[in-house]
């Protein structure tokens, strides 16, 4: 799945919960320009920071790559 994919996923689902770009960097301890970077697909994101976004969305790391969970 391309950089860019995940970032227009991250988008809707932060845009779902409602949360601002800051709050959601607030939330997962990265900074705006983080996430900005992988809304935009300009940068890829490792695992580790993906699962705490994840976490800080309130939904499975699986739903960041639109792969369904069980």
């Amino acid at each position: 799945m391309s950089d860019l994919t995940i970032g227009m996923q991250l988008k809707k689902l932060r845009k779902q919960t409602g949360l601002s770009v800051k709050e959601l960097a607030d939330r997962a301890g990265v900074s705006q320009s983080y996430i900005y970077a992988i809304e935009s697909g300009t940068r890829g994101a490792n695992a580790t920071k993906l699962d705490c976004i994840a976490q800080a969305l309130g939904v499975p790391v699986a739903d960041l790559y639109g792969v369904w969970s069980y």
